[in-house]
């Protein structure tokens, strides 16, 4: 399936899906009414809140308008509510904006546009969107190529159980683009995506197991199964044989120490495990805090990608991640400079004290110590306080900028 069909199909999907966003009146019906086809009554209730302002409803309604589904097909009036609710960081309604500059559906094809409105969506954690950009910056189609950036956010979609973006994976091991080629890891990837049924998956599931010896097939199967959603991407193996890419570095170095503390939304925690992804381009930096020890994989896909899961293992884990940026844009870290931090935090045993968040200072939190040069391989030093509802936290680090760029972090004013 190329990638605007498979994206098509996923945002047909989308159509008929309820959101999970804050109940309103009127919402929740129009909504109902989608999923029945009912579009009559879905613009009946959707259209006076889209007018109103509402981001779902002025995304439910372009897209009516895309699809002539209860309006006639309109691209200029899909447009246009699309981008009232991309305007309002509606992350799907980015998303397909970035589809239809891409595609030149209803307007001029502007790759370059279509890079811009995916960045946002994926930034977000929109899947469908960063399996684009993913696509995108492959094709060096509107940016420059970057085979190993396009693979970060493959494996961001991947996690997240995007059956496409874990093909891709498996397409890249077993050619070795952005990546050390790897017929194990290609077939557990290829493995992983057929849990879909699609038949090309399938197919390619199955040609590249006929390739392997008996113990590569089961390594590869092995690490297949042992994968479940929201894990990182199968990314290194041991088996005789195979040709495994080079170990990791290890994601927090001797010199590293960091510590988080405090409440989320009441709750108590402690998280003195850290991983660092450095975003160049910005000068601006994302920490994940943890309870429990991060893997070395799960340490370079961060490094990669600036994303952190809340589950491992399909369960809940403690975390707290920051994106801030310690130079305001700069590369020369200020404790002053720090105005905004985007805050995301997760609890293993209170999935309700969970929070994900933008704070500003000083009303929400105090930088009493910000040190150091953003730049790869040198070190960042700072101590932050903060408060916000319920949730209280100190943030303790001393750590190494990793070598190596992320695929996106926070934005910057310069």
């Amino acid at each position: 399936m190329t990638a605007p069909a498979a994206t098509r199909a996923w945002m047909a999907f989308l159509v008929g899906m309820t959101c999970c966003g804050a109940s309103l009146a009127g919402l929740d019906e129009g909504l109902s009414a989608l999923s029945k086809g009912n579009y009559a009554a879905a613009a009946k209730e959707l259209r006076p809140l889209a007018e109103r302002g509402n981001a779902e409803a002025q995304y439910r309604i372009g897209l009516m308008y895309e699809f002539g589904r209860g309006y006639p097909v309109d691209k200029a009036q899909a447009i246009s509510w699309l981008r009232k609710s991309a305007g309002q960081d509606h992350a799907a309604a980015q998303q397909e904006l970035g589809v239809i500059y891409a595609t030149g559906d209803g307007v001029a094809k502007n790759d370059a546009e279509a890079v811009s409105w995916f960045r946002k969506s994926a930034t977000q954690g929109n899947a469908a969107a960063q399996y684009n950009l993913g696509l995108m910056i492959a094709k060096g189609a509107g940016v420059r190529n970057d085979d190993a950036e396009a693979i970060a956010w493959f494996r961001k979609a991947a996690v997240q159980g995007f059956t496409f973006a874990q093909f891709k994976l498996g397409v890249a091991y077993e050619h070795g683009v952005g990546v050390a080629k790897d017929p194990v890891l290609a077939y557990a990837s290829y493995a992983i995506a057929a849990r879909d049924g699609n038949r090309e998956h399938v197919a390619q599931r199955d040609a590249m197991a006929a390739k392997l010896a008996p113990a590569q097939a089961q390594q590869g199967l092995a690490l297949a199964n042992a994968w479940t959603v929201g894990q990182p991407m199968p990314a290194s193996v041991s088996v005789a044989g195979a040709q495994s890419p080079a170990p990791p570095a290890a994601g927090v170095r001797a010199r590293d120490r960091c510590s988080a503390t405090g409440q989320m939304e009441g709750e108590k925690f402690a998280a003195t495990h850290c991983a660092v992804s450095l975003f160049s381009d910005q000068h601006s930096v994302a920490i994940w805090f943890n309870a429990d020890p991060i893997s070395p994989e799960e340490a370079e896909n961060f490094q990669a990608s600036s994303y952190a899961s809340g589950l491992k293992g399909g369960k809940p884990r403690t975390l707290l991640q920051v994106m801030l940026c310690p130079g305001g844009g700069k590369p020369t870290a200020s404790a002053a400079a720090v105005k905004s931090i985007d805050l995301n935090t997760s609890h293993a045993t209170s999935p309700l004290a969970g929070v994900q968040t933008v704070v500003e200072a000083p009303k929400d939190f105090k930088v009493e110590k910000m040190t150091g040069e953003i730049r790869p391989g040198a070190l960042l030093s700072g101590r932050i306080v903060g408060k916000h509802g319920r949730s209280v936290w100190t943030l303790d680090f001393d750590v190494t900028l990793p070598a190596k760029d992320a695929a996106a972090g926070m934005s910057c004013g310069k």
